[in-house]
């Protein structure tokens, strides 16, 4: 069973809403699920402990919010030791057009950094998950899964 953390940060609770579908999707896919704001895990060494790793942020100027950021710079700690896990993001973002796929982008970047696997999609959001404002049902669905898609790929990978 691939053991996944869905890493958010979260201000007006709409990147939560996400993190929780995410979650959902996870569960659905029969993994096993840890969300934690990103300001609730305490090491960088936790990371290490999962199969693959999901980051959600709001998007603040197109990126990352700071504390996104904070965290993926204190996870150089454990650098070399996520190689091969699975990763993936999602973004929130409060009008239309306002950079939730560059955000996405950003995260996606750190965690190849990492020497994580991080899968596209041809069909939905193909960096991920993004919503504008408060998620509607698509973008609660594409959550979902990005969730499986996690687990399937983890455990292939670990297969």
């Amino acid at each position: 069973m691939a053991k996944v953390l869905v890493a958010y940060f979260s201000k007006s609770g709409n990147t939560k809403s996400m993190a929780e579908a995410v979650g959902e999707g996870v569960k659905q896919a029969g993994g096993e699920v840890e969300l934690k704001s990103v300001g609730d895990i305490q090491s960088p060494a936790e990371l290490v402990n999962y199969d693959g790793i999901i980051v959600g942020s709001p998007t603040y100027y197109g990126i990352m919010a700071a504390q996104v950021k904070e965290f993926l710079d204190k996870s150089i700690k454990v650098h070399e030791q996520l190689e091969g896990k699975v990763g993936g993001a999602f973004s929130s973002c409060g009008i239309e057009g306002g950079g939730s796929e560059t955000t996405n982008i950003s995260i996606i970047q750190a965690l190849l950094v990492h020497g994580m696997v991080v899968p596209g999609f041809s069909s939905t959001g193909h960096f991920g998950p993004v919503s504008t404002g408060k998620p509607d049902q698509r973008a609660i669905e594409e959550c979902k899964k990005l969730g499986q898609r996690i687990v399937d790929l983890a455990e292939k990978l670990s297969g």
